[in-house]
């Protein structure tokens, strides 16, 4: 079993000191520190930590805003990740959020439903908007390239034997586009 640290601060003008010197307080053999955004998914630090984690361990951080600051759902899938390995987890300023006792476990189970439970609402309320758009005539995606009669055009040309990218220059378009052109079913 290990006594694994995480420190993080978001830009270089900042120090590690404090929070290292907290989770050396509370016996971590090991610190990984590093100058990241919390936002940013370019964390080799902490990608190597969540790798390097095993059963057993224990992975300690200052706070919670140190994991990530992209919001509970992402916090709760590092959370979560870390607990999958068998490993457990504490924050310093979030007692609640201590795998090590039954307690906690109890609590980060809640705190993780209510964060997945929101996750799905926002699902269900976006899916419904989208339903109550197209319903409305809203078009999705990006605009075609083509209108409706230069379509018919190019492919009229395309099926009586012209190249692709002599038709794709003379619309002003890439090859590709030519090609992804279909008869429209009758």
């Amino acid at each position: 079993m290990a006594m694994l640290g995480y420190a993080r601060v978001s830009t270089n003008g900042q120090v590690l000191d404090i929070q290292e010197l907290q989770l050396r307080a509370e016996g971590c053999a090991k610190i990984y520190a590093e100058k990241q955004s919390g936002v940013s998914d370019k964390r080799p630090v902490l990608k190597k930590l969540l790798r390097d984690v095993k059963a057993g361990d224990v992975v300690i951080f200052a706070a919670l805003d140190r994991l990530t600051r992209e919001g509970p759902y992402k916090t709760l899938k590092i959370l979560e990740w870390i607990t999958s390995r068998g490993a457990t987890y504490r924050s310093l300023a979030e007692p609640w959020a201590d795998t090590t006792t039954e307690l906690g476990e109890v609590l980060a189970a809640l705190v993780g439903y209510i964060a997945r439970k929101t996750r799905q609402d926002i699902i269900r309320r976006t899916t419904a908007g989208r339903l109550r758009a197209r319903a409305a005539g809203v078009r999705f995606g990006r605009r075609p390239k083509l209108s409706p009669e230069d379509q018919d055009q190019a492919l009229r040309r395309r099926l009586a034997g012209e190249l692709a990218t002599s038709i794709a220059e003379s619309f002003h378009v890439s090859a590709s586009t030519i090609r992804r052109l279909k008869p429209k079913p009758s």
